[in-house]
C-alpha cells in the first residue's frame, strides 16, 4: 500500500503544530518553514478541520492549531483525513455504478485476504499518537524564524 504525497505533508503539518501547541500556525508560515504549495496547505487544513485535528480561526489574528490534544489524534486518524481510498485492490473499491469488472468474484478468496491486510495496515498507523511522533524531536531550524 502507498500513501499519497497529501498524507505525507498532513503528517508534517500536523507534527508542527505539536510541536508548537502555543503558536496559532498560518497557511504562509508552513508554505514558507516548509516548502509545500499554498494550495496544498489550504486543502489539507480545510481536511484536517473537517475531521477535527485541527482547530481553525478566521479572521485578521486567524489561523489553526490542533484540534484536540497530540495524545488523542493518531498517526491512523491524520492519514483517512486526507486519503480517499484504501482498496488495494479493484474489488474492494466503491464503485459508483456498483459493478466490479472481475471473473473471479463473489467467490475470490483473495477479497477478504486483502481487506484484511488493508484494515492491519490501518491498525499500524493508529498504534503511533502525534505526541509519539513528535516526542523528544529537535525543533527543526525552519521554525526558529517564526514570528507570532
Amino acid at each position: 500500500m502507498r500513501l499519497n504525497q497529501a498524507s505525507d505533508f498532513a503528517l508534517r503539518l500536523v507534527m508542527q503544530c505539536a510541536m508548537q501547541p502555543d503558536i496559532l500556525q498560518r497557511i504562509d508560515q508552513i508554505v514558507l518553514q516548509q516548502g509545500f504549495s499554498r494550495g496544498h496547505v489550504m486543502k489539507l487544513v480545510n481536511q484536517l478541520s473537517r475531521a477535527g485535528i485541527l482547530e481553525t480561526m478566521r479572521g485578521r489574528g486567524g489561523g489553526f492549531k490542533l484540534g484536540r490534544a497530540a495524545k488523542d489524534v493518531s498517526v491512523g486518524d491524520v492519514v483517512r483525513a486526507v486519503e480517499n481510498d484504501f482498496a488495494v485492490v479493484e474489488c474492494l473499491r466503491q464503485s459508483e455504478c456498483g459493478e466490479i469488472q472481475c471473473c473471479f468474484l463473489p467467490s475470490c478468496r483473495l477479497k477478504p485476504l486483502m481487506q484484511r491486510a488493508s484494515s492491519a495496515f490501518l491498525a499500524v498507523l493508529d498504534e503511533m499518537t502525534i505526541e509519539g511522533a513528535v516526542a523528544d524531536l529537535p525543533m527543526p531550524a525552519a521554525f526558529a524564524s517564526q514570528q507570532n
